[in-house]
């Protein structure tokens, strides 16, 4: 049974929602129907209704008519070690693949921005914010910047149906050779919990990212935001070299 000073449905939800992160219903992937969740945290059927609503808008959960409520694939989620960008990783779901862009503006580096994109103080920029999401579920928010003195009128050619990275390999020629990423934990804002459906103050992984060109010179950076349960991260470690990959 559950009871705190919290709504129970919250408490419900946030309890599979930690069981879901252990691994608890990796077997079969199915969570328990309602009428056993409600005697298990002794709550009505509405209040469990409502906590598996609120995991199944998350993302973490899905239901299937007539079979029951199964836990979110994250092999379905995007991974966070390509050297591409969101399309190219799904190029193959782009029936699935939507972008909201939530905001896109010219503006000047400040000095934080400046030094990242090794422009001046006060040089011409093109900040872009951007939702990515799969299946209709929000997957990521992206915040980029780019140099605009190096592609100029680039903001006039993005929109939310093109890839920033299609458009900067055939209209600017840009070969991307390197992505730096350092990984740390953030959390929620109230705008970040809107943009990517879930509740305030909860943790994120958070990705700031530097693209490299063959010359190393920036393309851009960007701070990427993932709900944890919707990506999958995998690192590999070899002892010498990579394996040699076979001859197709």
């Amino acid at each position: 049974m559950v009871r705190s000073s919290a709504a129970l449905h919250e408490q419900v939800r946030a309890t599979l929602a930690q069981e879901i992160a252990d691994g608890v219903y990796d077997e079969t992937g199915k969570i328990p129907a309602e009428p056993e969740l409600c005697e298990r945290f002794g709550v009505s059927r509405i209040t469990v209704r409502r906590a598996v609503s609120d995991l199944e808008a998350m993302g973490t959960v899905r239901r299937r008519q007539g079979t029951g409520t199964f836990v979110t694939k994250r092999d379905n989620a995007i991974s966070v070690m390509t050297i591409g960008g969101f399309a190219d990783t799904y190029a193959s779901r782009t029936d699935h693949m939507t972008r909201q862009v939530k905001r896109a503006e010219v503006t000047t580096a400040d000095a934080e921005t400046a030094a990242a994109l090794h422009v001046e103080p006060g040089a011409p920029v093109f900040a872009l914010e951007r939702v990515f999401l799969l299946d209709g579920v929000p997957i990521s928010i992206d915040r980029s910047a780019y140099s605009l003195d190096r592609f100029p009128d680039f903001d006039k050619r993005v929109d939310a149906e093109t890839s920033t990275y299609w458009v900067l390999r055939e209209e600017y020629g840009v070969e991307f050779a390197e992505v730096r990423r350092d990984l740390r934990i953030g959390f929620t804002t109230p705008e970040s919990a809107e943009w990517l459906q879930r509740p305030a103050n909860e943790p994120l992984l958070v990705t700031d990212k530097v693209a490299l060109d063959r010359d190393g010179q920036v393309i851009h950076t960007s701070r990427i935001e993932y709900p944890p349960s919707r990506v999958a991260l995998r690192t590999v470690a070899y002892a010498d070299h990579p394996p040699e990959q076979p001859q197709s």
